[in-house]
């Protein structure tokens, strides 16, 4: 994920006027086909393994941490929404302009909304304990991930439905193995 992030930033940066149109093509083509495949791996691993967030590290990476403050996370958390709410509303203001209102406007709106109530999940009922899938989705992605998380909203509800499954499987077997044992005692 860091590689396609880091790949479409510095092609933003190219001077594509200094190549011909087929090697500025061929370019695109590439940049586009990094940042497909981290998306693509992305999804194929919640799908798959939509568990993979419980299983602790050795190295405690940066998604296992917590913030030591209570106040400073819930204020965190006012600010980011605030955040995310003036942004979609400033990209509303931007495409309601003069020319009327077209269908990418709507469509663009709608991606926001999903957006700012997807980010107060996040900020306010998400753990990752309860929420296995979600978390699987942001260690996948390393964050950067959640602002294609309307699009890929169908992935991460697939991804829990397994989850809960594989679970539910996992406590059943758990109880059956001790209820034999009992029995032998």
């Amino acid at each position: 994920m860091l590689a396609s992030v880091a790949t479409l930033f510095f092609a933003r940066h190219l001077p594509f006027q200094l190549f011909p149109n087929g090697v500025q093509i061929a370019i695109w083509v590439a940049v586009s086909g990094i940042a497909s495949l981290a998306v693509l791996t992305a999804c194929y691993v919640v799908i798959r393994y939509p568990y993979i967030s419980l299983v602790p590290t050795s190295d405690q990476d940066v998604f296992s941490k917590q913030f030591v403050s209570p106040r400073l996370l819930y204020v965190a958390k006012f600010v980011f929404v605030l955040g995310i709410l003036g942004f979609a509303v400033l990209m509303a203001g931007k495409l309601f302009d003069s020319n009327g209102f077209q269908i990418k406007q709507a469509a663009l709106l709608l991606y926001f909304c999903v957006l700012f109530l997807f980010t107060l999940f996040l900020c306010f009922w998400y753990q990752p304990l309860r929420h296995p899938t979600v978390a699987t989705f942001i260690r996948a992605t390393l964050g950067i991930g959640l602002v294609l998380a309307p699009v890929i909203l169908p992935i991460l509800m697939i991804g829990s439905i397994r989850c809960r499954r594989l679970l539910d499987a996992e406590e059943r077997l758990k109880r059956s193995s001790g209820s034999e044992r009992e029995m032998f005692n």
